[in-house]
């Protein structure tokens, strides 16, 4: 059985739980690797990966979830 198929007991997937932090650490990976190895267009792709990654931490930190 599949990773994406599997469901615990409250019917949430891997993607489902997993998705986001995945999404969030190829941004990272990718800004940091396009500053430190790149020139040009490069660097544009690293500033706007990382504002990106700030934005999502600036959201969650300003307006916190509420459960």
């Amino acid at each position: 059985m599949s990773a994406r198929h599997t469901k615990g007991r409250t019917g949430r997937g891997f993607m489902f739980v997993w998705g986001a932090p995945i999404l969030l650490g190829v941004l990272s990976v990718f800004g940091l690797l396009a500053a430190l190895l790149g020139t040009g267009a490069w660097h544009w792709a690293s500033w706007i990966t990382l504002t990106i990654l700030l934005g999502v931490i600036v959201r969650y930190w300003v307006f916190p979830l509420k459960h």
